[in-house]
């Protein structure tokens, strides 16, 4: 007899209890101070912890429940490779507005939308992307081709 499981919530739940060890583990290293003093190692460590802990309350059940195989959609998987190819490529040559509009609308090529829903999806993460990186969090990145 052939028992099938939930692979996909126990895979999902191993990876965030791995991840969460990870960052648990790792953040110790640092001082972890106190609830009212917290030290650089206090954040990951406790969400560490705690992402460790939800990991398991989603493997554990999928560990004893039926689920179905798993099927690798390796179209949408070379779109999504080929989008972060060209992001890397056209980041420093073309800016982060015609990087990330382009590595978007690479990425949904496999997607059902219409192409006028594809322009405003790449226009709003173009938006985001910029007010994000370059505006908010001050990275020296071009935003424009020109402005290399």
């Amino acid at each position: 007899m052939k028992i099938t499981r939930d692979i996909h919530d126990l895979i999902g739940g191993l990876l965030m209890v791995a991840a969460g060890l990870f960052f648990a583990l790792y953040g110790s290293r640092y001082n972890f101070g106190t609830s009212a003093r917290m030290g650089a190692g206090y954040f990951p460590v406790v969400l560490g912890w705690t992402l460790a802990v939800l990991g398991l309350l989603v493997a554990l059940p999928a560990w004893w429940r039926k689920g179905t195989g798993v099927t690798v959609q390796w179209g949408n998987l070379a779109w999504t490779i080929a989008s972060l190819l060209v992001f890397a490529w056209a980041l420093q040559r073309l800016g982060v507005v015609v990087a990330s509009f382009l590595a978007a609308l690479l990425a949904l090529v496999p997607s059902a939308m219409t192409l006028r829903t594809r322009m405003i999806v790449c226009a709003v993460v173009a938006l985001l992307t910029t007010l994000i990186f370059p505006l908010a969090l001050q990275m020296i990145l071009p935003i424009w081709p020109w402005s290399n």
